[in-house]
């Protein structure tokens, strides 16, 4: 029953917000700041009832948010084959939910379309993430429906693979900084009774195929090609204040050797840098 009803009450919330929306369109051009700002605006409503729809997993609702046809992180894609990719990743990750961390931008495009830019926290597989996202809703038959979803993330690896090398060649690497949070498992016991750790990461601009150029005496670590994401080690306070934000970092790579490392490949930083 609690499910029925939070499923009618998504319902209700989706065209509500249609309808508020449209006034908002009219009303609201002048001040988009403002109306991000307001925790009960027509935009927040709506995003959030598409969070919600994430959430409750429920096929026929999330395929309602979407218009015909959709740009979802890179393709081109009909509202059914959207909603089979969010299920096929659901059914890889059963502990998914999401929640909407901060609301960043709300833009009202040339074309009339919105641009909704937010910063989004998923749980996947035990790990916690926070990441830059952006939907465009567009005005479909006087419903407002979202005609593309992606993330800075998918944007950045749209890139070219180019390559480097582990230690003790130096790379410089472009891309995101993202907070993970794991389990700490020090001391030996049950990982969930442990304290949570977070530690940093950069999605890295281009994939890097990470090659061993020291034969002799490092020929036991593996070469890995394709590598989006890398653990930072150092720095830390400095990287902090940079999370989300575009980077640049030079450091030393190396693989991951020890249970504190959550990547293939890590960097032990040199050198951080934000990038304007």
């Amino acid at each position: 029953m609690r499910h029925l009803l939070a499923l009618t009450s998504l319902f209700f919330l989706f065209s509500c917000g249609n309808q508020s929306a449209e006034v908002a369109n009219d009303s609201v051009v002048t001040d988009s700041t403002n109306l991000m700002s307001n925790a009960n605006s027509d935009w927040h409503e709506l995003t959030e009832s598409w969070n919600a729809s994430l959430n409750l997993r429920n096929a026929s609702i999330m395929k309602s948010f979407y218009a015909d046809s959709v740009h979802y992180y890179g393709d081109q894609l009909t509202n059914e084959e959207v909603v089979r990719r969010q299920q096929e990743y659901f059914n890889l990750n059963n502990d998914y939910k999401q929640r909407i961390d901060e609301y960043v931008e709300l833009i009202k495009q040339p074309d009339g379309t919105w641009l909704v830019k937010i910063m989004k926290e998923v749980t996947a597989n035990g790990k916690t993430a926070t990441y830059p996202a952006s939907l465009v809703f567009t005005r479909v038959n006087g419903i407002w429906k979202i005609t593309a979803e992606s993330d800075d993330i998918t944007d950045l690896n749209k890139a070219k693979n180019i390559e480097v090398s582990y230690s003790p060649e130096t790379t410089t690497v472009e891309g995101l900084v993202e907070e993970n949070n794991t389990y700490g498992t020090a001391s030996g016991g049950d990982a969930k009774s442990d304290a949570r750790i977070a530690y940093y990461v950069i999605w890295s601009k281009n994939p890097l195929n990470v090659r061993n150029n020291v034969i002799e005496d490092l020929n036991d670590w593996k070469e890995e090609l394709n590598v989006e994401r890398i653990q930072l080690v150092g720095h830390s306070e400095e990287i902090k204040k940079l999370l989300n934000r575009k980077v640049r970092i030079t450091g030393k790579l190396e693989p991951a050797t020890s249970g504190d490392h959550h990547t293939k490949v890590i960097m032990k930083v040199d050198l951080v840098e934000e990038v304007i």
